[in-house]
């Protein structure tokens, strides 16, 4: 035998020592801290991180058997059991206890339990367990999650003619189908009583209401997808909670009206809805009330709808109409229709005028007192010399195809919108007055915002006159020449304005858009302001607006201009227009001077300042620094320099619009200062 010495013995055993001592040692802490943290979860769960949905088989052994049946092994997975059975005779059984724990944050419940062969059947005893229920912790059936353990009992037998006497043994593996289980909730029911309360996950399930529940019409479920003929309702594709609204039926008494289409006749308590309008031929809308005396207040959105309801609609018939009006350009074609809009007893009251320009003989008749400084008046509240002033007057620019109205407010200044519109192919328009402010709508589903009224307005007794208005002498004049057609006007209650895109407004010393403006190549503002004329050009002045978008866009089209295009090289003011893509010049020159120009190529949206200090003007773009672009001295100034500042075009030598602009700007604002 050989002889090892002892150098070599402790050397050769070391290297067998110590990786043994290593797995000893990870064995050991693997098996106690697999101990410590099963014993964690089940009985400490609190301390643990939580999952969703953790669910598990931790135990199995056999409770039971009948007629000499027996199990040779028996073995637990995550979600099954596996075992090898005899069963001797045709009635022989086999019971296990299954311990089940759920270790999640999810209720769950076992939709199914498969593997056993064809000829084998379960049974689960329901004194410990109902299928599809909740799986609850045994001692304390409130919880049933985090750590809830359950027991339950299942024989194992023959299925009716399954037993053969040459074949009674058996190994199989019995799955069971976990998932989470969902709440059913019910909303807008009488009783929820025989109504199931829960439904698995992916399960599919008929809920069949009853006369006690209150059978719907409808529903709206959440959380599921769902099939409704009524009574029964199906629900399939669960994958959350489920809430089944039953939809309450609305009734419509619309008093003679026609009914909007799209109209909703259901709504669930958790729908919002607003109301659409019904019309009617001889009255305006004027709001849908839940009383039928019309005592309470308008609605015009349903929420929160707990039971079914009857709405009723309220007309207001209109205060003066007519198919037709035929103007001549006279007074005998003059409207007075006696509807005093501004009287004590009116003037808070919500109105609405409306009326169409089928057509417009612009070559009238200046001896009938109307030129271009007094141009035809289609529509007037108010006199238009003299006193008072407060009212409105909706007429003809002169020497143009379009139409504008000027609001004057308490003898102290003039608020104007200008819309200026093509007057060849017709214009259907519309002046509203709703709650304390002036709305226009011409050719738009949009309103404009004229002006909110000051609450200090006068009152006066002048009437609304169509085709011309009422001067200081009490006489008809500033006639109109043309036909009207569809002229309505009423006084409501309620709204009519559900929206409007800008407030303009203009006085002698600014000009505001606040909102949004689409140049669309055929339209621009006239701000009536001059900056350049004798009487304005020592004023300073602000001038800003963001643009959004640039269409496309013609050689030179104009976005801002203040300078007249047919002076040649005595050129007064300034003009802001596009170079090529979304690059503007900023161009300006004055009698006897050079240009001073700037070029804008800043990134969309786009804020463009240009202010004129003590002669000098300036500009910036999009917060860029302030830069001189010209000094505008007095004494060189045309005196012939006729243009208004615009936006959207330039000005031919007639006055005429031309280089429009495309694209959507927001927010103008023009202010000249006196000092």
């Amino acid at each position: 035998m050989k002889k090892i010495s002892k150098e070599n013995f402790k050397k050769n055993n070391i290297v067998y020592i110590i990786p043994t001592l290593v797995l000893v040692i990870v064995a050991s802490l693997t098996v106690g801290f697999s101990a410590f943290t099963t014993s964690l979860m089940v009985n400490d769960i609190a301390l643990t991180v939580r999952v969703q949905k953790d669910i598990r088989v931790t135990n199995t052994g056999i409770v039971g058997a009948s007629s000499e049946g027996s199990s040779f092994w028996e073995d637990y997975n995550v979600n099954s059991i596996k075992s090898s059975v005899n069963l001797p005779n045709s009635n022989s059984t086999i019971t296990y206890q299954v311990e089940i724990t759920n270790f999640g944050n999810v209720e769950m419940g076992i939709a199914d339990i498969t593997g056993l062969p064809s000829n084998l059947t379960y049974t689960v005893d329901s004194n410990t367990y109902t299928m599809k229920d909740p799986i609850c912790d045994d001692d304390d059936s409130t919880k049933c999650k985090l750590g809830a353990i359950k027991k339950i009992n299942i024989t194992i037998g023959y299925d009716t003619n399954g037993y053969n006497s040459n074949n009674t043994e058996y190994q199989f593996e019995l799955n069971f189908d976990f998932k989470r289980l969902f709440t059913i909730s019910y909303d807008g029911f009488s009783t929820t009583a025989g109504l199931p309360t829960t439904i698995l996950e992916d399960e599919s399930k008929s809920i069949t209401f009853t006369s006690a529940n209150g059978i719907p019409n409808s529903v709206l479920v959440t959380g599921a997808t769902e099939s409704y003929t009524s009574p029964t309702l199906t629900l399939s594709n669960t994958l959350d909670n489920i809430t089944v609204y039953k939809k309450h039926t609305i009734t419509y008494v619309l008093n003679g009206g026609t009914q909007a289409s799209g109209q909703i006749t259901e709504i669930a308590s958790v729908e919002t809805y607003t109301l659409l309008n019904p019309t009617k031929d001889d009255g305006t809308f004027s709001g849908w009330y839940e009383e039928e005396d019309f005592s309470g207040t308008h609605i015009s959105t349903l929420t929160n709808v707990q039971s079914d309801i009857t709405l009723y609609a309220k007309w207001t018939t209109y205060d003066y109409a007519i198919d037709e009006g035929e103007f001549d350009g006279t007074a005998n074609s003059v409207i007075n229709t006696g509807i005093k809009l501004y009287s004590a007893e009116n003037v808070n009251r919500n109105f609405r005028i409306a009326f169409t320009i089928d057509s417009y003989n612009s070559d009238y008749d200046t001896a009938s007192n109307v030129s271009a400084s007094a141009p035809p008046t289609i529509l007037s509240s108010m006199v238009e010399t003299g006193s008072p002033y407060s009212g409105f007057v909706f007429r003809v620019a002169p020497n143009k195809d379009v139409t504008y109205n000027n609001i004057k407010i308490n003898d102290s200044h003039v608020k104007s919108f200008n819309g200026y519109y093509d007057l060849s192919s017709g214009l259907d328009v519309e002046i509203v007055r709703e709650n304390g402010a002036l709305y226009t709508k011409i050719n738009s589903n949009i309103y404009n915002k004229v002006l909110e009224y000051e609450s200090d307005i006068d009152t006066f007794d002048v009437p609304l006159t169509i085709g011309g208005n009422i001067n200081s002498q009490g006489n008809f004049d500033r006639f109109f020449d043309g036909q009207l057609s569809n002229i309505t006007v009423e006084f409501y209650e309620g709204s009519i304005v559900n929206n409007y895109s800008y407030t303009e407004i203009k006085t002698d010393h600014s000009y505001q858009l606040n909102g949004t403006i689409i140049f669309d190549g055929t339209n621009y503002i006239d701000t009536g302001l001059n900056l350049f004329s004798p009487a304005n050009i020592n004023k300073d002045f602000d001038i800003s607006l963001t643009i959004d978008e640039i269409g496309t866009n013609a050689s030179q089209a104009t976005l801002i201009n203040a300078k007249d295009e047919s002076q040649n090289n005595s050129w007064p003011g300034f003009a802001y227009r596009l170079n090529s893509g979304i690059k503007f010049d900023l161009t300006a020159r004055w009698p006897g001077q050079s240009n001073g120009s700037g070029i804008d190529n800043n990134p969309l949206p786009r804020t463009v300042t240009i202010t004129r200090r003590s002669g000098v003007v300036y500009y910036s773009y999009s917060g860029s620094a302030t830069t001189k672009l010209i000094a505008t001295p007095a004494s060189s100034l045309n005196n012939e320099f006729k243009p208004n500042l615009t936006f959207g075009s330039s000005l031919d030598a007639s006055g005429e619009p031309f280089r429009y602009f495309v694209g959507i700007v927001t927010n103008i604002n023009v202010q000249l200062y006196d000092s």
